[in-house]
């Protein structure tokens, strides 16, 4: 690796956008790692100037490889977790009850299940159990959320800390191999867009590893519950169809806790409400909606509202 080996406690993460839900996933994801693998190092993040950026501060002084090799030892120790003999989230109740069970005191594996749904919220079928609105594959082009998870959070690349690290401080370039989730806006690639056919390899769209490995941490932290008007899940405004994934953008450094406490604040949803949460150093709030394109689901770049 060849980065300025420089100690110190704060780290500007330049690859991070405000308004992509990829990224903002991935933030959850670094912070989420740092805590499982250095919890004394106390990570936080928040973000300064126009447009916001996203900077890193740590209680420790440390260098970036010192950071990445953490963040990467955080993600190998909660990968297990994501880990699904089933390739889609199409579990009946009973399945689901099951799944619960067999996870008994497995911290990490119960949040991964609570995040994804709830054996009391069902599909209008009531039947299957209503999946989280983060989940957007359901087998369309061979694309499968639950494999995806297990393979992304196992991802074992020999230049996994250069991914990260792209993934972090790097303008992103989408040129790594790898699946995806569909949570970065760029991903809506139509044939009347397109210059080519985007089905072709050579017109097809490469990922951003590191930042897809990250998110995929960071989703379990947007848990779910149910509710008698069905699924509800942390920082989702609206339910089933078109929908809007709401989250906060702080200019205090701010925790993981923090931020998932924000994320369940009744005003951050609510524009009209929204400019009250600047009492707790919030500059603006990010909203994406998720929307559908023929048999695909998207979500579109967020819409900030500066308070």
């Amino acid at each position: 690796m060849k980065h300025d080996d420089s100690a110190t406690d704060t780290h500007d993460l330049h690859g991070l956008e405000p308004d992509n839900l990829l990224a903002f996933l991935a933030m959850l994801g670094l912070l989420r790692a740092i805590e499982t693998a250095r919890p004394v190092w106390a990570p936080r993040i928040n973000w300064t100037g126009v447009p916001p950026k996203a900077r890193l501060q740590l209680a420790t002084v440390t260098t970036r490889d010192d950071l990445l090799r953490a963040t990467d030892e955080g993600i190998r120790a909660l990968g297990p977790a994501f880990a699904f003999e089933q390739q889609d989230l199409t579990f009946t109740a009973e399945e689901y009850r099951e799944l619960f069970a067999s996870a008994n005191s497995q911290t990490e594996r119960v949040r991964v299940l609570a995040a994804l749904g709830s054996d009391g919220a069902l599909k209008r079928d009531s039947v299957s159990i209503e999946p989280t609105p983060l989940c957007v594959l359901f087998g369309q082009g061979h694309q499968h959320f639950l494999s995806r998870l297990g393979a992304v959070t196992a991802r074992d690349a020999s230049d996994g800390l250069e991914e990260l690290a792209r993934a972090l401080f790097e303008e992103w370039q989408y040129a790594d191999t790898g699946d995806s989730f569909r949570w970065d806006p760029i991903e809506d690639r139509r044939y009347a867009h397109q210059a080519g056919d985007p089905s072709v390899g050579t017109n097809k769209l490469g990922t951003v590893a590191g930042a897809n490995r990250l998110a995929a941490i960071g989703f379990a932290e947007i848990t779910t519950a149910p509710t008698q008007r069905g699924l509800v899940t942390l920082g989702v405004s609206g339910r089933r169809g078109e929908c809007e994934v709401c989250w906060p953008i702080p200019s205090v450094p701010t925790r993981l806790v923090g931020y998932l406490a924000l994320l369940e604040h009744p005003h951050l949803s609510q524009p009209d409400k929204a400019p009250l949460l600047k009492a707790y150093g919030v500059t603006a709030v990010a909203r994406a909606r998720r929307y559908q394109v023929g048999k695909f689901f998207n979500f579109e770049r967020a819409r900030l509202q500066v308070l």
